[in-house]
C-alpha cells in the first residue's frame, strides 16, 4: 500500500510540473541554453532551443513579430524565473502578427525553436548583440497571483489593551482606586 501511495504521488507531482504542450519538442537532451548559445554565437545555428524570459519590447514587420526578451533561467516546466540578475537579452522572431496589447512589456513568456543568427541592435545608446530564436511556438504565462497576507484579531479590545501592550507586555487588569476631592480640599468620596 506505501508503494502505491509513493507512485501515486510521484505520478502527482510529475504532471504539475510539465511543460505546457506549445513549448514540448521531441528531444529535450538536445536543446541549447541561452548562456550555451550566447558564448558560441556562430556553432549554435540551427540547433533547437527553449528560452523565455520577460517581455521587453514587441514589434511587428510587415510578416512576423520581433519580440525583444530579457532572458531568464527557465524552471523545468519551461516557465522564467524572474530575479534581479538576467543572463542578458534575446530576439524571439515569429511568423504572422501578434498584437502588442496582449502580449503586454512585463509579461512573462517561453518560445521553442531554432537558433539564427545574431542581430545587432541597440538600447538606449548601446550596441548589443542580440541571439535571435526562430520561434516555432511560444506560451505567454499568466501572470502570478500575488499573496496577500491579511490577519484579524478576534480578541476584545480589553483583552488587546491589557495583554498587547508595548510597554506592559504582560499586565493584567488591575482595579483602579481613584479619590475624588470637592473644591474645599477635603475627601468627599472614595470609588472603585
Amino acid at each position: 500500500m506505501r508503494l502505491l501511495t509513493c507512485l501515486l504521488f510521484a505520478i502527482g507531482l510529475a504532471g504539475c510540473a510539465s511543460v505546457p504542450t506549445e513549448l514540448e519538442t521531441a528531444d529535450e537532451d538536445a536543446l541549447v541554453a541561452y548562456k550555451q548559445a550566447k558564448a558560441q554565437q556562430d556553432k549554435v545555428v540551427g540547433q533547437p532551443a527553449r528560452w523565455g524570459g520577460v517581455i521587453a519590447d514587441v514589434r511587428n514587420t510587415e510578416d512576423n513579430t520581433v519580440f525583444e526578451v530579457v532572458s531568464f533561467p527557465l524552471q523545468r516546466w519551461g516557465r522564467p524565473e524572474v530575479s534581479d540578475d538576467s543572463d542578458g537579452r534575446f530576439l524571439a522572431v515569429i511568423d504572422g502578427f501578434i498584437d502588442p496589447e496582449v502580449y503586454k512589456k512585463g509579461r512573462a513568456i517561453s518560445f521553442v525553436g531554432t537558433i539564427g543568427e545574431t542581430q545587432q541592435g541597440k538600447i538606449d545608446e548601446y550596441t548589443y548583440i542580440y541571439p535571435v530564436l526562430e520561434a516555432d511556438n511560444h506560451y505567454l504565462w499568466k501572470p502570478k497571483a500575488q499573496k496577500n497576507h491579511v490577519e484579524v484579531d478576534y480578541s476584545p479590545l480589553w483583552f488587546r489593551h491589557n495583554f498587547y501592550s508595548p510597554y506592559y507586555p504582560y499586565r493584567y487588569p488591575v482595579p483602579v482606586r481613584v479619590r475624588v476631592e470637592d473644591n474645599s480640599g477635603t475627601p468627599a468620596k472614595e470609588r472603585n
